[in-house]
């Protein structure tokens, strides 16, 4: 299969989930999120704002926010399919770019060194690979990016994928069953 066939797949996937299966799954990943970030003492997190079939984000963004946790969200530049991360307070700063995507103000502080990056994706083998949407703008930024990084993902998500040689893997798949250190997994695989 090819990364557009995966893609498509794991979108009907995600599209045909219950609603209430669904929201029980999303309140299961965001307490282990919660709790991951809180005995990881992570002081900024990076987190994309929700798109429509993954999880909810906003979840934990207001849980991160009430517990004095800095939260920086991505805004793309598409001219150089870079990123910047800006400060997020309130879902009140949120605007839409270009594309329709939300993004936080793009006149709030950027930090793109956060404590933890967590990384959207589709599709992640059980090693923390993952197939984004295409557009490669977290590949590029994990490229000089130094912090821990994780992704917040339905159980459902894990499956096969298809590695390239400048594909980076995250360090942890929090999903809505457990959560999986796999750094330390390909640390076993070596």
């Amino acid at each position: 299969m090819t990364k557009k066939e995966l893609r498509q797949n794991m979108i009907s996937t995600l599209k045909s989930m219950g609603e209430q299966a669904k929201l029980r799954a999303e309140e299961n990943i965001t307490a282990y999120a919660a709790d991951f970030i809180q005995s990881g003492n992570y002081k900024s997190v990076g987190i994309v704002l929700p798109m429509k079939i993954e999880y909810d984000t906003w979840k934990l963004i207001d849980e991160l926010l009430e517990m004095n946790v800095d939260v920086f969200s991505p805004q793309c530049h598409y001219d150089d399919k870079s990123m910047t991360f800006h400060r997020l307070t309130s879902r009140d700063e949120v605007t839409l770019d270009k594309k329709n995507i939300p993004i936080p103000s793009p006149d709030a502080p950027v930090n793109n060194d956060v404590d933890l990056l967590i990384v959207p994706g589709l599709i992640f083998s059980p090693e923390g690979y993952r197939i984004g949407y295409g557009g490669g703008f977290y590949d590029r930024f994990l490229t000089t990016f130094k912090g821990d990084t994780a992704s917040l993902i339905f159980s459902e998500q894990i499956g096969e994928t298809i590695v390239e040689e400048y594909d980076l893997p995250v360090n942890t798949l929090i999903t809505d069953k457990e959560i999986f250190n796999v750094k330390e997994v390909r640390e076993h695989e070596e």
